[in-house]
């Protein structure tokens, strides 16, 4: 006998329609009906209930219907791999959590580093704010370096670095050519020539990246002084140590 026929026994050897049956177990009638014709099977929690209700165990209530036992299985099998991969999205959400928690704490703290670095490098070089936003230091008459104002990036942008960490310079000569320089990095440096009509008279970068840390080269493709241009890079890169490390 299958459960569908046990659930309807049950039901009729205790006077009660399918109405009855149903409030009993908070389903509808339409419910009872497709348990009966085994059209559909009640939920394990609810199997319990009919047990107990009416003292019937489960071992008979089940006997012989292999198709709801195989169901039955299925459900509990299903059921533990639910609970498993729950319990991997859990495990995964907590490892994420812990990770950003980590990165704001490192980010506040690269934060705060840098910030008071480049503020105390610009006090200690008597760095001063000018009319673009940048800040510039006069260095002699005819060279002026420059840096932008620092700010670190948003905690969202995942940067645990200024976006643009550079060293400006800017020397102007007496016969009114004038010159370009840019740190990129500590001796990664660029620099241009121009004439008063804006054209180009040399520059750094049509040399090889090897020829552009000999000062000999460079100040050969710019035609000025090697010495003048020594002691501007060596300006440059000590600037770009201080503020940016």
């Amino acid at each position: 006998m299958n459960l569908g026929k046990r659930i309807a026994n049950i039901r009729k050897e205790n006077k009660m329609s399918q109405d009855d049956f149903a409030e009993i177990f908070n389903v509808t009638r339409q419910t009872i009906s497709s348990w009966e014709n085994s059209k559909s099977y009640p939920d394990i929690e609810t199997l319990v209930k009919i047990s107990d209700k009416f003292n019937i165990s489960l071992d008979i209530l089940l006997k012989g219907d292999n198709k709801m036992i195989k169901s039955i299985d299925k459900r509990i099998k299903n059921s533990s791999i639910y609970k498993k991969i729950l319990i991997t999205i859990s495990v995964v959400i907590v490892v994420i959590a812990l990770i950003f928690v980590g990165y704001t704490i490192n980010y506040n703290i690269t934060k705060n580093r840098l910030e008071t670095n480049f503020n105390k490098a610009l006090k200690e070089n008597n760095f001063q704010k000018n009319d673009e936003g940048y800040y510039s230091l006069k260095f002699s008459d005819e060279i002026t370096y420059g840096v932008p104002n620092q700010k670190m990036p948003g905690l969202l942008n995942f940067s645990l670095n200024f976006h643009n960490m550079v060293i400006y310079c800017d020397v102007v000569y007496k016969n009114g050519n004038y010159m370009t320089g840019r740190w990129s990095d500590y001796n990664d440096y660029n620099f241009t020539i121009y004439s008063p009509d804006d054209i180009v008279l040399g520059s750094s970068s049509s040399l090889s990246d090897k020829d552009r840390t000999d000062i000999t080269k460079v100040s050969e493709e710019l035609k000025i002084n090697k010495e003048e241009l020594k002691l501007i890079i060596d300006k440059g890169n000590e600037l770009y140590k201080e503020f940016y490390g």
